[in-house]
């Protein structure tokens, strides 16, 4: 079914604060724990709703018992989860848009946090802006650092404005306040459909459908047009938004969504996983809880594998180490024959725990296989990779070793197969590989074809593949 809803200008109400429950913080949180080095078994706790210039932002805290610090976690208004700092102490006060860190001499008048009764000489106060938390905080002899989540989108993203306004909808639709989705619809939108109509259709989308569980990364189609994959209850669909030059809706659809994010059909390379050994799949799947590249057209069917042992633990000691980790160092390899087309390489490997969430690669090789595709093996380690752009390779041939570079929190490979010779562009296909050992309940078997969903073991066995057709000379890319 296809939703019209109208065509941009009225002022945008103030934003109104929304009720998150732990539960829904939880599950929030739950989608990129594993990812972020959160424990299987962790407590949130509700601090604050913080105000910055007009937008609210709800603030939790969890203590890792295990490493005896605090996670001081941040939530946009709608609900999603947008990241951390972590600290020795917890925040000991907060203002109306700040978060405040006792100092090493810290000391209470009172005693009384609640009431933000503290010496100010011995703090740190942690604005937040429009955009929430502050990615770095300088002090004289600290730094704060916000460890963004993997699907935070940034202002400078050319996404952020679809993805701000989508919120929005989602937030008034759950709220069953449809009546103020038309704060953002533009005059003419307001003149071609009703309010009666507005709340119908946005009513009887909720009915069918459910509350709306998430909005996934936009797909910017042009500047005034992009598309993003709803999760609801009980349905995901696709969300397309036209917008004016001041960001008001002038259309709104409502798309099944394969006709959104439709399948780009069937490759014909033969694919080996990139490495050896038995290796865990950390991300990937159909599912928005499967897949932390959920709602991204190009990497919407990517994976990211990990070692773990069979109790799932990954590395070994505290795990503050990248040497802790069982996958940093270990070969990567090509996961089919071709060309290799573009380097990125140079890129800084990460503190566990601390992911680049500005590079989602770090250091990647991109091999042409034959036309129209092109994979991209991410997060190796700096200065390991050992193929350079116009160079031939095989299958299995070493191109690389396992890091913890880009946006990733811990030793992982990661791979996507795309249809574009540029880097994270195009669409992405849902990879299938061929003759694994996969292991489950305890027991493993010889699957000809899979393609790898998040908790699974899977291993390559020794089993020579074709070599793709010859691929043309491309290009080198350095970060």
């Amino acid at each position: 079914m296809t939703i019209l809803l109208g065509w941009a200008y009225v002022s945008v109400a103030e934003t109104r604060k929304k009720n998150i429950s732990i539960g829904e913080a939880r599950r929030e949180l739950g989608v990129v724990a594993a990812y972020q080095n959160f424990p299987e078994r962790y407590r949130i706790d509700r601090l604050v709703v913080l105000k910055a210039e007009g937008e609210y932002y709800h603030v939790y805290l969890c203590y890792l018992k295990p490493t005896r610090e605090w996670r001081t976690l941040v939530y946009s208004n709608s609900g999603d989860y947008l990241g951390y700092y972590e600290t020795i102490d917890p925040p000991v006060a907060t203002d109306k848009d700040a978060l405040i860190f006792p100092a090493g001499d810290y000391s209470a008048a009172s005693g009384d946090f609640s009431e933000g009764d503290y010496d100010s000489g011995n703090v740190y106060t942690i604005r937040f802006g429009a955009d929430g938390p502050p990615d770095e905080v300088k002090f004289e002899d600290r730094t704060f650092t916000f460890v963004s989540s993997p699907r935070r989108i940034r202002p400078e993203n050319p996404a952020y404005r679809f993805f701000q306004l989508a919120n929005r909808v989602a937030a008034s639709v759950n709220a069953g306040r449809y009546k103020n989705v038309r704060d953002d619809f533009s005059e003419e939108a307001l003149n071609r459909i009703s309010e009666e109509q507005t709340v119908a259709i946005l009513r009887g989308l909720r009915s069918k459908f459910g509350r709306i569980d998430r909005v996934g990364d936009p797909w910017v189609q042009s500047e005034t047009t992009g598309v993003m994959p709803i999760t609801f209850e009980r349905s995901v669909a696709g969300l397309k938004l036209t917008l004016s030059d001041d960001d008001k809706i002038q259309g709104m659809w409502m798309l099944p969504f394969k006709t959104a994010f439709p399948e780009i059909g069937a490759f014909t390379t033969d694919l080996r996983l990139p490495f050896e050994g038995q290796w865990r799949v950390l991300w990937g799947g159909d599912a928005r809880d499967q897949s932390k590249f959920f709602g991204s057209r190009v990497s919407h069917n990517a994976l990211e594998f990990v070692v773990s042992n069979r109790f799932g633990k990954t590395f070994v000691g505290e795990g503050t180490d990248n040497e802790d980790y069982f996958a940093f160092g270990k070969t990567v390899r090509a996961p089919a024959a071709g060309t290799v087309v573009a380097v990125i390489n140079g890129v800084e490997d990460n503190q566990p725990r601390a992911p680049n969430p500005f590079d989602r690669l770090g250091n990647a090789v991109m091999i042409e296989h034959g036309t129209n595709e092109y994979s991209v093996v991410g997060h190796l380690m700096n200065k390991s990779i050992t193929v350079r752009v116009g160079e031939r390779v095989v299958a299995g041939v070493p191109i690389g070793r396992c890091g913890n570079s880009g946006d990733s929190s811990q030793p992982s490979v990661y791979f996507h197969l795309q249809d574009s010779g540029s880097l994270l562009a195009g669409s992405g296909y849902k990879p299938v590989f061929k003759n694994l050992y996969v292991r489950k309940d305890g027991k493993t078997t010889i699957v000809p074809e899979l393609s790898p969903e998040r908790g699974g073991f899977v291993q390559q066995r020794s089993v020579p593949l074709k070599k793709a057709a010859p691929a043309g000379e491309g290009r080198q890319t350095e970060e």
